[in-house]
């Protein structure tokens, strides 16, 4: 039995690595040959890793994060939970006004979400709207 097999192999080719390698998922890599699952580009930087496969950030997101309720995009950093879905800050807004609501903090109406003083005139014409006899 020949003991000198070179452990040095990539995981994609498996041929012996030269002066270059690149180490992910407990692997060798030929650079060029550490490649997205999905657009099987190379990775050169960051990755994801989902179900034993690589993934480069863009499509790891599109194919695991959620979509913001307001634009319908994928979210990849920062992101609001209300109302039982995701949301880009910039979209999750009053429903009056339709400025983006302080880090998320919002009043609901009518199961819709205003800011304070919007939450506050909404409850007015509400009122208001009661004491006529309206709905």
């Amino acid at each position: 039995m020949d003991r000198s097999i070179d452990r040095r192999q990539c995981g994609h080719c498996h041929q012996s690595i030269g002066n270059e390698a690149l180490v992910a998922m407990n692997r060798l890599w030929h650079p060029d040959h550490f490649t997205c699952s999905s657009c099987k580009r190379p990775i050169k930087q960051t990755f994801q890793a989902a179900d034993n496969h690589a993934y480069c950030v863009q499509c790891f997101a599109q194919k695991y994060n959620p979509k913001c309720a307001g634009c319908m995009e994928t979210l990849v950093d920062t992101c609001l939970l209300a109302l039982d879905r995701h949301w880009h800050p910039r979209c999750f807004t009053c429903t009056s006004c339709n400025r983006p609501l302080p880090n998320g903090e919002f009043y609901l109406v009518d199961d819709k979400p205003y800011d304070l003083d919007c939450h506050w005139a909404k409850r007015l014409e509400k009122r208001e709207h009661m004491e006529r006899g309206e709905r």
